[in-house]
């Protein structure tokens, strides 16, 4: 009888009972959130006690250096380079963001808002930069109060523009005639 035939096909040998993965344990339900504390971070000039003595930055929060230089690792760009200097007792910084290929290319920026230390001026170029950059950006959800405040008065009033004009950026100034 089944000699001549072909033996029907095969039915699929009913797979071995799978190890089914264990049900985790329910965690107890708490109204209580954990978070890594909040961090302070000083800004002031080293001696303490004075104005902009300390920022205390929450964990989802960036310092306006950190947001301008991830923005330069997502466009592949080299990092951007600050060049402070003290004016009547009020520090102030330029930035520099290199081109990678062209230093021809480079763009120089001069914030014209100062801090009360180098760091704390440095931030301040930073944001300015951002704010040149993409002033539409809702950046002040990321940022510190001092930061999200000032980013939040240039949405309002925007700062003064960077010079255009043939100056290089060098000096500080904004390359154009001044009265």
């Amino acid at each position: 009888r089944g000699a001549g035939r072909a033996a029907p096909a095969a039915e699929p040998a009913p797979a071995p009972e799978q190890a089914k993965p264990k049900p985790r344990p329910r965690l107890k339900q708490t109204n209580v959130v954990s978070a890594a504390p909040d961090r302070a971070v000083s800004l002031g000039s080293g001696g303490g006690g004075g104005e902009g003595g300390g920022i205390v930055l929450k964990q989802w929060q960036r310092l306006p250096k950190q947001l301008l230089q991830e923005h330069c690792q997502r466009n592949k760009a080299p990092k951007p380079e600050y060049y402070s200097s003290q004016r009547g007792g009020e520090h102030f910084c330029r930035v520099r963001l290199p081109d990678g290929k062209d230093k021809a290319k480079d763009t120089h920026f001069s914030a014209p808002v100062g801090g009360p230390s180098a760091q704390d001026a440095q931030h301040t170029a930073a944001l300015y930069v951002l704010f040149q950059i993409s002033p539409t950006l809702q950046l002040h959800l990321k940022l510190p109060d001092l930061y999200a405040d000032r980013w939040k008065a240039w949405q309002a009033a925007p700062p003064p523009p960077p010079g255009r004009g043939g100056g290089g950026g060098r000096g500080g100034g904004s390359g154009r005639g001044g009265s």
